[in-house]
């Protein structure tokens, strides 16, 4: 077994020396490089391509409201001025086509004249004052 592994150690030794002589008799010289090119007696730059003006970037004009949703924007707004403005435009429209005040808001919504109620402030309702045929803003009892 020792001797197997020797011969095969000296093999070894002996294939790799001989790559070595293979190698050092390779021809080393150089590859001669081709001509340079002829060059013209003008050089002639391509021309840039030609870009086209791009118009400025402007945002799309915003959609003017309706007067409905003017109205709606009204309604679900904080601002009891508002709510009072737009409840009041309902309950002229109702005097316009009705002799008599509405019994309660309410009936503005049922007749089509608002499509929903305000909600009022913390501690104050909207009511209608017979006298002055408009809508307020009263405390609660």
């Amino acid at each position: 077994m020792k001797l197997l592994g020797k011969m095969l150690v000296c093999m070894l030794l002996a294939g790799c020396s001989q790559e070595s002589l293979e190698f050092a008799q390779r021809d080393i010289t150089p590859v001669p490089k081709p001509p340079p090119a002829l060059q013209p007696e003008e050089a002639t730059l391509p021309e840039p391509p030609r870009v086209q003006p791009t118009p400025p970037k402007t945002e799309p004009a915003k959609p003017e409201l309706t007067p409905e949703e003017i109205k709606a924007r009204k309604l679900i707004s904080d601002d009891p001025e508002e709510n009072l403005e737009v409840l009041n435009q309902a309950l002229d429209a109702w005097l316009a086509t009705h002799e008599e005040l509405p019994e309660k808001i309410a009936d503005l919504v049922i007749s089509d004249h608002l499509p929903m109620l305000p909600m009022a402030p913390v501690g104050q309702r909207f009511e209608i004052d017979q006298i002055t045929k408009r809508v307020v803003l009263v405390a609660n009892n």
